[in-house]
């Protein structure tokens, strides 16, 4: 069969799906199919009165923040999270949006919305418990933010013991996953707690061959040089965090940590 035949049929298919949909439903079915430019189009359809109205800005969000349109995402999971303010989701998706935000400004800029992302993060750990990705956002953040900020080691590692866990159980019904296997490794180096555990479970995920969507083998390698420089063992941090900057030399913490453990 033709590529012009074929995608010519998997339109039609996508095209029947959506047939005596609600704009919500055909949104949604497009958002899946990537088709984030219709999908675009339905949730925009969907009014402000309309009990799905929250779920459309939630999507709307979550196209822009695909798009790396940051700002857009914000209005959207703003506008979400003021609809339906009890859903966790909506508000980790928010804090998200805002670091991205964050990413690409100045320091004041950071300043401004560093706040912001903490406060939804915490908000969608509080409304939802087991919403994992939240908590490793307030861990890496509270690990950088000064206290005035809001930020603190003893917050990261409070919210540590509370996120290792879930994670812990995760990767036990889960074993593929191998994002939440760096997640844990990276929590350990951020706060010193479950070293050997991270360390084995950061050494697994060199294995791995990371998506797009996961974190690189430079950042599993600093991450286990973190460890070794926590537990005193300098030769090796070392050679984690050459390893690292082998693979990415722009990476910020694995040139600062090889600095650190070379004096």
């Amino acid at each position: 069969m033709r590529l012009s035949s074929y995608l010519l049929i998997c339109s039609l298919f996508i095209s029947s799906l959506t047939q005596g949909q609600s704009n919500i439903q055909k949104g949604i079915s497009l958002y899946q199919s990537k088709k984030w430019d219709e999908a675009t189009q339905s949730f925009k359809m969907v009014e402000k009165t309309s009990s799905d109205y929250g779920t459309a800005q939630y999507y709307l969000g979550r196209i822009a923040y695909n798009k790396n349109e940051y700002e857009d995402a914000v209005d959207y999971f703003k506008a979400a999270t003021e609809k339906t303010p009890t859903n966790g989701e909506y508000f980790n998706w928010l804090g998200d949006a805002y670091s991205g935000v964050g990413s690409e400004a100045s320091f004041f800029t950071q300043m401004s919305v560093g706040p912001k992302a903490l406060k939804a993060w915490e908000k969608a750990a509080q409304l939802n418990p087991k919403i994992i990705n939240a908590r490793v956002s307030l861990v890496d953040s509270y690990i950088v933010a000064p206290e005035f900020m809001g930020g603190g080691e003893s917050k990261a590692k409070a919210v540590a013991k509370e996120v290792l866990p879930l994670l812990e159980e995760s990767i036990k019904t889960t074993p593929e996953n191998f994002l939440h296997q760096y997640w844990y490794g990276k929590i350990t180096a951020l706060t010193g707690i479950n070293m050997e555990r991270g360390e084995a479970f950061l050494l697994n995920y060199l294995k791995h061959i990371p998506t797009n969507e996961e974190p690189s083998h430079a950042g599993a390698n600093m991450r286990l040089g973190q460890i070794k420089e926590k537990q005193g063992n300098k030769v090796e941090a070392k050679r984690y965090y050459e390893s690292a900057l082998k693979m990415d030399s722009k990476l910020e913490g694995a040139q600062k940590g090889l600095d650190r453990v070379s004096k």
